[in-house]
């Protein structure tokens, strides 16, 4: 079974045991970066290596870690990469390509900070197999067209982060486009409604950051 790699960040964590155990399974492999060893270690998941110059990780969550002989990996405070950067490297080596694996999940990647939020927003462009996770959301990249399958009922958002998206053709969606053009500074794509099954995403050229969100509304 192909192991399943999961990124505990410092961000702000409102999720549930529940999801949080059905994430980490026992073919998942934890990277924490600093302070998200904490999170990892208030949901007693096991992480394989801990990064960061180590200001943001609890003492007695380190020593811990440390006693259960996980690899901890201290940089200097002054550096030219962000932890979570560090960590995405550290898990390139591993398969020395950067499209490695299908998806990595990221937990703890969202607020607390707006600089470092965007920051790693943005990182996708670069690693593009990143999805971050929050309990009834999901965020992803995408630079060429794709399907999304048994989602309906999500609400779904296109955020542009290059000039213009040409060309895009929306199916499935309560708000459907022929062949349009929308400019990154439009906020014609935020909240839109799967209503299919199966919901098509068309377009010649673009990069997008995309916004699932599961609808609990009754």
């Amino acid at each position: 079974m192909e192991k399943k790699y999961v990124i505990f960040l410092n961000g702000e964590y409102k999720y549930s045991q529940e999801f949080m155990d059905k994430l980490v399974s026992e073919n998942t492999v934890c990277f924490c970066a600093d302070g998200g060893a904490n999170s990892a270690f208030k949901y007693g998941k096991m992480p394989e290596v801990i990064i960061g110059d180590l200001d943001s990780i609890e003492k007695k969550v380190l020593e811990y870690y440390k006693s259960k002989n996980v690899l901890i990996k201290k940089f200097p405070k002054d550096k030219d990469f962000t932890d979570f950067e560090l960590i995405l490297e550290e898990i390139r080596k591993i398969k020395k390509d950067n499209n490695y694996l299908q998806q990595v999940f990221v937990v703890g990647g969202l607020g607390k900070r707006i600089d470092m939020t965007l920051s790693n927003l943005f990182i996708m462009e670069k690693y593009k197999n990143l999805v971050f996770l929050q309990e009834n959301e999901e965020i992803f990249y995408a630079e060429k067209s794709f399907v999304l399958k048994n989602k309906k009922g999500y609400e779904f958002s296109i955020i542009p982060i290059n000039e213009k998206i040409e060309k895009l053709t929306l199916k499935g969606f309560k708000f459907e486009t022929d062949k349009i053009d929308v400019k990154r500074e439009s906020s014609r794509l935020v909240s839109n409604v799967i209503l299919e099954n199966e919901a098509s995403v068309e377009f010649e050229n673009g990069k997008l950051i995309i916004v699932l969100k599961k609808n609990n509304k009754k």
